[in-house]
């Protein structure tokens, strides 16, 4: 309760001293410092409010109206009309035409008269008949023909050696003693299934044929004829024919023709 008593007493001399000098300046650094903020917010906002609000839609109104309309007239209009026109039509079409009439042809016909016709020609033949056709005839006659003729006997032989004369062996030594014996095997094997399929099978057929079959197809062929073929018959010779007739008379008698 004491020590609350003092502190809530009148202030002295130091507090005074510490209280002024913190008004004098810790409080104008304090206003200088929120000043500053002031402003850079302010400058900011300002800033921004003028590039947002002023300077962008300027710049795309200068960019859409003026620039690129500027820049498509350039591009296409001036600078195509300076290509087309002006440069190839006025500058690059007559310099053509002066080196085509007065440079290119009189060369050509300068190359074709002088080079080709008096040097290029006789030397090419003078080059065919002395030097190539020589050459080649001498070429052809100790080289390239008696090379060929080894190559050619080298190659008979190879093909003689490797493939005529081995498959001859192989046909001689192994396939045509095959061939033999498979022959004979199947000549043998067929005779034998010949006598096997005759003892096995046709004989015993032709035996139940001959002595089963026969004599039961001919008693059912008895029976069918006694039991059915000859009633049906006689039916239709002694009743269905009868009653046909008697059938056609009535109708007759009672329609008419």
């Amino acid at each position: 309760m004491s020590n609350q008593g003092e502190s809530s007493g009148p202030a002295t001399v130091g507090q005074w001293i510490a209280r002024a000098v913190a008004v004098l300046i810790l409080v104008p650094v304090r206003l200088l410092w929120e000043g500053v903020k002031l402003s850079v917010r302010v400058s900011i906002a300002v800033v921004t409010y003028f590039l947002e609000h002023l300077l962008v839609p300027l710049c795309v109104i200068v960019w859409n109206w003026v620039i690129k309309p500027a820049w498509h007239l350039l591009k296409d209009g001036l600078w195509g009309w300076l290509l087309q026109q002006v440069l190839w039509g006025l500058v690059l079409t007559p310099v053509l035409a002066f080196l085509l009439d007065f440079v290119l042809r009189p060369l050509r016909r300068a190359v074709e008269d002088w080079l080709w016709r008096r040097i290029l020609v006789p030397a090419g033949a003078w080059l065919w008949r002395r030097v190539v056709r020589p050459m080649a005839a001498w070429l052809w006659r100790w080289v390239l023909r008696p090379l060929g003729k080894i190559v050619l006997g080298v190659c008979v032989l190879a093909v003689d050696w490797l493939l005529v004369r081995p498959v001859r062996a192989l046909w001689r030594w192994v396939l045509r003693p095959l061939w033999r014996a498979l022959r004979v095997t199947l000549r043998f094997g067929w005779r034998v299934a010949t006598v096997l399929v005759g003892v096995l099978i046709v004989t015993p057929c032709v035996f139940v044929y001959r002595r089963v079959l026969a004599p039961v197809f001919a008693a059912l062929a008895v029976v069918w004829n006694v039991l059915v073929a000859r009633p049906v018959r006689w039916t239709y010779v002694h009743v269905v024919t009868p009653m046909n007739r008697w059938a056609s008379e009535i109708v007759t008698g009672v329609f008419g023709r």
